[in-house]
Order: C-alpha cells, then structure tokens, then sequence
C-alpha cells in the first residue's frame, strides 16, 4: 500500500519524530514536508518531496504544489499530519482516504482568528480525524470542529530500543527538552533558576529556538541549540530530573522519553499531561506557574521513575500504537475500494 505522510513542519520536534518513526514501519512509504528540513535529511532513502508551507497562512499556491506530488505518488492513503498541512490538503483533490491527526490545537489554544474555521475545514476533509489525547478530542468537541466527522483518539507510543542506556545522572543537573517557544515556556526556567542557581544547581536546555539567545544570557544556563533527537536524548539521560514547565501541549512526548530513561518528571498540571501521567501517580504536576513551588519540587527529589517506567511499558508501547496505525490504514483502505 503506497502511504503518503505529510507534515508541514519538519522542524525536531515531537510531531516529527513520530512521523518519521511512522515512515520506517511501512513497505512503501513517501513523505511531503517542508523543503530543506530536519525531516527530509533524516528521511534517508524514502522517496520524499519538499515544498514552503510557510509562505503565508493563506496561500492557496501550497495547495496546488501539494496536488502535483498527489498526482505524481497516486497514492492509496494519506496521512497527514498537523493543521497547516491538512488545511491545505482540504484544497486539494484526493484520489484517496486520508487520515488526519492532530498534533495540537495551537490555534484554539493561543485563540488566533479563523483558527477554528481552519480546523473546521482540515476536519471536513478527512475521512477520519485522530487525536493524541482525549483531552484534544473534547477541545475539538467543544469548539463544534467534528461536526459528521469520524473521529478516534491514539495515544503516542515509545520504542525502548530507540532510548539510550540509563546513565548515572550528574548531580544538581536538571534539564529542559524542547522548542524554545511561548508554547513550551522556557523563559519560566529563569525563574526557577533565581532560586536553585546560588544552591548549586545548572539547567541543560536541549533544544533551539525564539528564545534561545534569551537563555543563553543566564549564567546558570547551557544551550544546545538544535540536536537530532538521538543526540538530545543522549544529554537528556545525564539530568537529575527534566522540567516540563508548559502552557499547553496535545500529549507531552517528553513525558514518555523521561519515563523511558528513568528521570522524574517536575510538569505543569494540565490536562495532557495528567492524562499520560494518571492524574500525577508518575510525576510531580504543579497547578500553577509559581517558581517557588517548582523549585521546592526539585529540592524534594521525589522518584517515581520504577513505576513510571512500567506504566509507560504497559500503556505506551510503540508497537501497541503502530499496530493499531496499521490497522487503520488497512481498514480506510478497504473501505474506500469496497465503496
């Protein structure tokens, strides 16, 4: 079956590490993403195709670029990924089912204007929509975004064999893995920074991005930059714990590449993350955005990382969430040639 995935930021990021993961599970995969990206190097040999989503928010030129390489893969599915790529898809014509999954209502979530109607469109031409959380799944609800649309939610999912072997962690070492944006909050580790820094300890940002320059000021404070997720994962398994101090976030893969390496989780309580961390039995989640509270947190070196480690085991296996990718796309598939 000839699976065209497309994903408008090929940035190092959740979203794209769980596409090109995606990608290598399939016999005959292709992939459209942005010209020039991380994606498109790490692709290897997978026939891919790059072009500018980002030209401007409304430019229907995207769409017909993303209709020529349609026609040229002819594909038996598409799967896309985000609400930039899918709102331009919903412009193009489809010789195929296409499955939609969301990796965030950004839009709704920073209430940016024509979000919803966006949303609404994306939706509308799919044929099934996927949600990462159930907590994104009432947000689309709520909004009247699904209106006749098939819908299911699937948890991410983590291979054990992509995640380094656990390391003896540096001492008073606490680390920040992400997009340095509004979205992910790291500016809110300098507060915490004012507290634990004169004590001793230091931050590890992995990760690039609007407020990396920002970061790199603070004498408590190492910056990486960009890095491959093989290599961010790589300083990660070296912190005492990871804080994951964000504003909001459609499922927080962060949090099952912690759990995977054995490092606790000090992280905002919202819902996502209460969902993928049951409530908080698997980690520290903190209400509000108070550096105090975070920092005592980190003080108090709570560990829940041998359950943590079994409930990611057990809940969020990569092999339970392809499986049931695969099986999806076998039945779309069968529909749309029963139809």
């Amino acid at each position: 079956m000839k699976i065209l995935q497309i994903v408008a930021d090929g940035n190092p990021g959740g979203g794209t590490t769980f596409v090109l993961d995606v990608l290598k599970s399939l016999a005959d995969p292709f992939l459209l993403t942005q010209e020039n990206s991380y994606a498109i190097k790490k692709a290897g040999n997978i026939p891919k195709f790059g072009i500018n989503f980002f030209t401007a928010r409304f430019d229907l030129r995207i769409a017909a670029k993303m209709q020529k390489v349609i026609l040229k893969i002819n594909p038996d599915l598409i799967h896309v990924h985000g609400g930039r790529a899918a709102f331009f898809l919903s412009f193009c014509r489809k010789p195929c089912p296409v499955l939609y999954t969301v990796h965030g209502l950004h839009g709704l979530h920073q209430g940016l204007k024509f979000s919803r109607f966006g949303e609404r469109r994306a939706m509308k031409g799919a044929t099934l929509v996927n949600f990462v959380s159930h907590t994104e799944e009432a947000l689309a609800l709520k909004n009247h975004l699904l209106k006749k649309t098939r819908h299911c939610v699937i948890h991410h999912g983590i291979a054990l064999n992509t995640i380094p072997s656990k390391k003896e962690k540096i001492p008073k070492l606490i680390g920040f893995m992400g997009r340095l944006c509004y979205q992910k909050n790291p500016l809110f580790m300098l507060e915490i920074m004012k507290i634990l820094g004169p004590k001793g300890y230091r931050l590890r940002v992995i990760g690039g991005g609007d407020d990396e320059e920002v970061l790199k000021k603070d004498p408590y404070t190492t910056v990486t930059g960009k890095v491959s997720r093989k290599e961010g994962l790589k300083l990660l398994s070296e912190v005492e714990c990871v804080v994951v101090p964000s504003r909001w976030e459609a499922f927080g893969l962060i949090l099952l590449e912690a759990m995977a390496l054995e490092i606790p989780i000090i992280a905002s309580k919202i819902p996502p993350f209460e969902e993928v961390l049951s409530g908080g039995i698997f980690g520290t989640l903190i209400n509000e955005k108070n550096p105090e509270k975070f920092a005592a947190a980190i003080l108090k070196g709570a560990d829940y990382t041998e359950a943590a480690k079994n409930h990611l085991i057990k809940n969020f296996s990569w092999n339970q969430c392809i499986e049931t990718y695969h099986s999806i796309f076998r039945e779309l598939k069968a529909n749309d040639c029963y139809g």
